[in-house]
């Protein structure tokens, strides 16, 4: 198959393509996210890159939904990947009636130098939703920057919104982010 596009198109599918065609595509990015999550959290974790990769496609692919692009597929897949491991820190936190919840190392730029390295993960969980209770598009920007591993274009492509907006909403977000953290 042939490709005219620029290369700066030629990462993403005709729109409307599925999970199984995007993820050969999407895959090493994906495993790279995940590798990156399982660097911030704690030691002792039972679940693998690979397989948290692999159970958030097949939640994709269960879905049948078809995606607009593979910077489209991969924020989606992001989210599947974050809901995973916040259900398994759920489950462990209710195994353990409310000891050891994982914890993760918040460096990505989201509040480093300005709180501490470890945060629960379900207290930035938490943290993040009523976030998105207030402000839908900034949650979805640290969602997309943070857990997405998204840079601000991409970030900006996917929510359909300027450079400027996205960058305004991450550096706000952030800093309410630091506020509520802290105070837990």
């Amino acid at each position: 198959m042939e490709h005219d596009e620029p290369a700066s198109a030629g990462h993403d599918p005709d729109p409307a393509a599925t999970a199984p065609e995007l993820l050969p595509e999407a895959y090493e990015e994906l495993h790279a996210l995940a590798e990156r999550w399982f660097r911030r959290q704690a030691p002792g974790h039972t679940l693998q890159p690979t397989a948290l990769v692999h159970e958030a496609y097949m939640k994709l692919a269960r879905g049948g939904s078809a995606f607009e692009s593979r910077t489209h597929f991969v924020a989606v897949a992001a989210r599947a990947m974050r809901q995973i491991l916040v259900d398994r820190a759920r489950r462990v936190r209710s195994e353990r009636h409310g000891g050891n919840a994982a914890r993760i190392a918040v460096d990505e730029g989201l509040i480093a130098g300005e709180h501490p390295n470890d945060v629960d993960l379900l207290s930035l969980e938490d943290a993040l939703s009523r976030l998105t209770e207030l402000d839908e598009r900034k949650g979805r920007v640290v969602e997309l920057r943070f857990f997405g591993g998204l840079d601000i274009d991409q970030t900006a492509q996917v929510l359909g919104v300027a450079r400027s907006t996205v960058t305004e909403d991450w550096r706000m977000a952030r800093a309410w982010l630091v506020k509520e953290l802290g105070a837990s």
